[in-house]
């Protein structure tokens, strides 16, 4: 491993979550003059540190390799992951919809039964009108 070259791709993933060098190095448990000596090829950062900024975001396989890896996430897109696993069939397909760019016309519902039946279809009834929740009296 050329430390030259992981010192340019620590700055170059540290550039891409917008960290500048004092708080990365927090980030990573060390202090700013350590990041410094990283960055520059003439450190070289041990297995905790490595941990710490992979928490963060930092593809450390990039870093000590040069290649990309599939699985490093930011903690925002842990919580995006997480959360559409968590949610039901047609959560997931309205949110891939929205991420997609693809919408559906006004009035327009798709439906995803749990044995894949797709229903499709629009809603036009003039005067139908539908509230949710309740009203307190005062």
């Amino acid at each position: 491993m050329h430390r030259i070259e992981l010192g340019a791709r620590l700055v170059e993933e540290r550039k891409r979550l917008g960290y500048n060098q004092t708080d990365f190095g927090r980030v990573g448990g060390v202090s700013k003059g350590s990041q410094i000596l990283y960055e520059k090829g003439d450190g070289a950062p041990n297995g905790d540190y490595l941990s710490a900024i992979a928490l963060a975001g930092v593809d450390v396989q990039y870093v000590l390799t040069g290649m990309r890896s599939s699985c490093a996430m930011t903690p925002a897109e842990r919580v995006l992951i997480e959360r559409f696993r968590a949610c039901p069939p047609a959560l997931q397909d309205a949110a891939m919809r929205v991420l997609l760019g693809e919408e559906t016309s006004p009035g327009q519902q798709i439906f995803h039964g749990d044995v894949g039946q797709v229903i499709k279809g629009g809603v036009d009834q003039t005067g139908l009108h539908l509230s949710v929740g309740s009203r307190k009296k005062k």
